[in-house]
């Protein structure tokens, strides 16, 4: 029986961001401290001025799956990105 699931799909994103650097790490640290300063300037559309960019890379991570139907997630697993699991909890449902 088929039933809602809610994946969490990891994937890496690449952020373009510009600043005015004397070389490259100067400009490295400086995009860190706009990417990194804990409050994610990405969204749906880009969320700090210097941000000129962003798409995910193609690259996924990792999968967590819950089931809708579960709001204590004792069913949810999660996935390296071959789809085997990567815990102990769950397995391919």
């Amino acid at each position: 029986m088929s039933k809602l699931h809610h994946v969490h799909v990891y994937t890496t994103v690449r952020v373009k961001v510009a600043v005015i650097a004397e070389n490259h790490a100067d400009a490295m640290r400086q995009a860190e401290a706009i990417v990194g300063r804990g409050v994610f300037p990405v969204r749906l559309f880009p969320g700090a001025a210097a941000v000129l960019d962003a798409q995910p890379a193609e690259e996924i991570t990792a999968y967590l799956v819950d089931e809708a139907d579960d709001p204590e997630c004792e069913n949810s697993c999660s996935y390296g990105p071959d789809f085997r699991p990567q815990g102990t909890r769950g397995g391919l449902r």
